[in-house]
C-alpha cells in the first residue's frame, strides 16, 4: 500500500512539473525574429531595457560565470566578497584585484558591486601604502575600476555621477592632493585612456590653467556625460536630483578654489570663477524633479514671489471684507488669555508669553480657501480658483527655498561673483605673498602686505557680508594670526579693517550660527545692490571707452584734414614764389625811384637849416 501511494505521488509530481514548464515556456520563449510573438518576459527585457545588450557591453566571460556557478550566484558571490576582504586584510593585492574581477564577472549590472569596490581600492587600499606614487597607482586602479563599470551599465546615472565624483573627490581633496593633481596632470597613460572612453582631456573644458589636464575639470565632464544621460530619458536612483546635478558646477568652484591655492591669482583665476558662475547660472534654471508634484527652478524664486504677491493682491481686492470677519471669528474662539496677549506690546511679554502670542496668531491666520468660499457668490468662483493658483506658489517657493539652503545656493552665487571682481583676486595675492615673505622671515615686508591685503578684505566684506563664513575667512583668520605674531601683539587698534571680523569669530574661529543667519537674510538685498553698482560702474566705463574712441575718431579726422590743408598751403606757395620772381624782375626801376625820394627830402632839409641859421 505505502509502495503503491508512494508511486502515485511520484507520478503527481511529475504531472505537476509539466504542466508547470508549459507557462514557463510562454513566459519566456524568445523572439525568433520571423514576426512570431515573444514570450512575456522577452517583451518586458525589451520594454525595460535590461537585456544584456540595452544593459552595457556584453562580456562572454561573464556569461560563462553565471552558467559555472549553475545558479548560485548569490553564493558564489558571497564567498568571493569574504575572499576578497581576507586578501585585503593579508595586503595580498594582487589576489585581491583578481577576486574583484570574479565578482564583477558574475554581478556586472549591480552597480554597488562597482562602486564599493572602487571606493576600496581607492581609499583602504591605497592607504596601505607609504609613498604616494603607489597610493596615486592605487587610485587609478579604483578610478579605472569604476570606468569598467560604466561600460557594463551605460544606463547606470548614478554609476556615471560616482565616477566624476571620485576623480574630483579623491584626487582634489584627499590629504596628498597636492602631489595626486600634479600626477595626473602629467599622468599621458591615463589621459589616453579617457580619450578612448569619450572624455575629451584634450579639449580646453578640461585642462587647467598650465594647459594640462586637471582632475576637478575631467570629474565635470563625467558629470556631464550623467546629465546627457539623464536628459535622454534615463531616470536617476539611488540619489537626490539636487545631489545629483549640483556636483559638476561645484567642480568649476573647486577647480577655481585649487588654482588660486597653488598661486595662480590673476587673470585665469578670474576666468575661472566667470565659468563657475556660468556653471551654477545653469544649475538655477535647470527643471529639478522634487518631492512634490512638480519640478522647480533655483533661480527662479524672485519670480514666484512677484507672481505671489501679485494674485494675493487681487485675492484680497475681491473678498474685501470677508477675511477680516473669518478673522474676527478665529479671535473669538481664542481663550481670553491668547486674546488679551494679542493686544499686549512685544516688549511686556515675557519668553513663554511671546510662544503663546505666536501660537494664537497662527490660530488667527485665516486659510484663503475659507475666506473665498465665505465671499459673495459673484466672485466666489473667481476667489476660490485665486487661493488654490496662490496655495500652489507658496507650495513652489517653500519646496525652493528648501532646496536653495540645502545647497547653500545664494552662497555659492555670491561668492563666483565676489570672485571674479579684480579686487579680490588683488587681495589673494597680497595674502599670498605677504604669508612667503613671513615664511620667508621678510617680516617688514610681510606685514606691509599684510595690512594692504587686509584693507581689501574689509571692502569685499562690506560687499558680500556672506563671505565671512567662508573657507577663506577661515584662511584668513590664521593670516590675522600671524600677522599679530609678526607685529608681536594680540590687540588691533580701532582702526584695524577687519577689528569687527575678528570680533565676530568665537575662540576656535567659527561663526555664531545666529550671526551666520542674519548674514544669510542681508545677503540677497547686499548682493542686488552690488549688482547694480557693478552695472552701473560698466556703464560709465562704457560711456568713457565711447567717448574716448569718438574723441580719438574725431582727433584722427583733424589729422587727416589738417594734411590735406597743409599739401594745399604747399601748392598755393609754390605759385607765390613764381610771382615773386616776375614781380623782382620789374622791382629795380621802382626801387630806384622810391630811393631818390628820401634823398630829395634830406637835402630840402639842409637847405631849411642853413637858411635858418643865415637868418639868426
Amino acid at each position: 500500500m505505502n509502495l503503491k501511494s508512494a508511486f502515485g505521488r511520484k507520478i503527481l509530481y511529475l504531472g505537476v512539473l509539466v504542466v508547470m514548464l508549459v507557462p514557463l515556456f510562454l513566459l519566456g520563449q524568445p523572439a525568433t525574429g520571423k514576426g512570431d510573438r515573444a514570450g512575456q518576459l522577452a517583451e518586458m527585457r525589451e520594454r525595460f531595457n535590461i537585456a544584456e545588450s540595452d544593459l552595457g557591453e556584453i562580456s562572454p566571460a561573464s556569461e560563462t560565470m553565471k552558467l559555472a556557478s549553475l545558479g548560485m550566484r548569490g553564493v558564489a558571490s558571497t564567498l568571493l566578497w569574504n575572499k576578497a576582504h581576507d586578501f585585503s586584510v593579508r595586503h595580498e593585492w594582487d589576489r585581491l584585484k583578481a577576486t574583484l574581477n570574479n565578482i564583477a564577472l558574475l554581478q556586472p549590472h549591480f552597480d554597488r558591486v562597482w562602486e564599493f569596490q572602487a571606493w576600496n581600492l581607492a581609499y583602504n587600499v591605497s592607504s596601505e601604502f607609504d609613498d604616494y606614487r603607489q597610493r596615486y597607482n592605487m587610485v587609478g586602479e579604483g578610478t579605472d575600476y569604476l570606468t569598467r563599470g560604466v561600460k557594463q551599465n551605460r544606463h547606470a546615472s548614478r554609476l556615471v555621477w560616482y565616477t566624476g565624483w571620485f576623480y574630483g573627490q579623491k584626487l582634489g581633496m584627499s590629504d596628498e592632493r597636492k602631489q595626486f593633481r600634479e600626477l595626473f596632470a602629467d599622468d599621458e597613460v591615463w589621459h589616453e585612456e579617457l580619450l578612448g572612453e569619450g572624455i575629451a582631456v584634450d579639449s580646453p573644458e578640461a585642462r587647467g590653467p598650465m594647459g594640462k589636464p586637471d582632475n576637478w575639470l575631467v570629474g565635470r565632464l563625467w558629470l556631464n556625460r550623467g546629465y546627457d544621460l539623464v536628459d535622454s530619458g534615463v531616470k536617476i536612483r539611488r540619489q537626490t536630483p539636487i545631489n545629483f546635478y549640483e556636483t559638476g558646477p561645484k567642480w568649476r568652484f573647486k577647480h577655481a578654489e585649487a588654482i588660486e591655492k597653488e598661486g595662480v591669482l590673476d587673470e585665469r583665476a578670474q576666468n575661472a570663477w566667470e565659468l563657475a558662475s556660468e556653471d551654477w547660472g545653469v544649475l538655477g534654471n535647470r527643471s529639478i524633479p522634487v518631492t512634490a508634484p512638480f519640478t522647480i527652478k533655483l533661480d527662479r524664486i524672485d519670480e514666484l514671489k512677484r507672481q505671489r504677491d501679485e494674485k494675493d493682491e487681487q485675492f484680497i481686492e475681491l473678498v474685501g471684507d470677508t477675511t477680516q470677519t473669518v478673522r474676527d471669528e478665529l479671535i473669538a474662539k481664542l481663550s481670553e488669555t491668547e486674546r488679551e496677549l494679542l493686544n499686549r506690546p512685544l516688549s511686556e511679554m515675557t519668553g513663554d508669553e511671546f510662544n503663546l502670542r505666536r501660537g494664537a496668531e497662527f490660530k488667527t491666520k485665516p486659510a484663503r480657501a475659507d475666506v473665498a468660499r465665505r465671499t459673495d457668490p459673484d466672485v466666489r468662483l473667481r476667489a476660490i480658483r485665486l487661493a488654490g493658483e496662490i496655495d500652489d506658489l507658496e507650495a513652489r517657493i517653500n519646496k525652493t527655498e528648501g532646496y536653495r539652503k540645502q545647497i547653500n545656493y545664494q552662497y555659492w552665487k555670491t561668492l563666483a561673483i565676489a570672485e571674479q571682481e579684480e579686487r579680490t583676486v588683488r587681495a589673494r595675492r597680497l595674502v599670498y605673498e605677504a604669508e612667503k615673505a613671513n615664511a620667508d622671515a621678510e617680516l617688514d615686508k610681510a606685514i606691509e602686505l599684510y595690512e594692504e591685503s587686509f584693507a581689501i578684505w574689509a571692502d569685499i566684506f562690506d560687499d558680500y557680508p556672506i563671505l565671512i563664513i567662508d573657507d577663506t575667512a577661515e584662511d584668513l583668520r590664521d593670516s590675522i594670526r600671524r600677522y599679530a605674531i609678526a607685529i608681536d601683539s594680540q590687540e588691533f587698534d580701532e582702526d584695524f579693517p577687519l577689528k569687527t571680523f575678528v570680533e565676530m569669530m568665537d575662540e576656535d574661529g567659527y561663526m555664531d550660527p545666529d550671526l551666520y543667519e542674519k548674514v544669510r537674510e542681508t545677503q540677497a538685498s547686499k548682493l542686488e545692490e552690488r549688482q547694480k553698482e557693478k552695472e552701473a560702474e560698466e556703464k560709465r566705463l562704457a560711456e568713457e571707452a565711447a567717448k574716448l574712441e569718438a574723441a580719438e575718431k574725431a582727433k584722427q579726422q583733424e589729422e587727416a584734414e589738417s594734411e590735406e590743408t597743409d599739401s594745399g598751403s604747399e601748392s598755393d606757395s609754390s605759385g607765390s614764389e613764381e610771382m615773386n620772381q616776375d614781380e623782382a624782375s620789374e622791382a629795380p626801376e621802382s626801387e630806384a625811384a622810391e630811393s631818390d625820394e628820401p634823398e630829395s627830402s634830406e637835402n630840402e632839409t639842409e637847405e631849411t637849416d642853413a637858411a635858418d641859421e643865415s637868418s639868426n
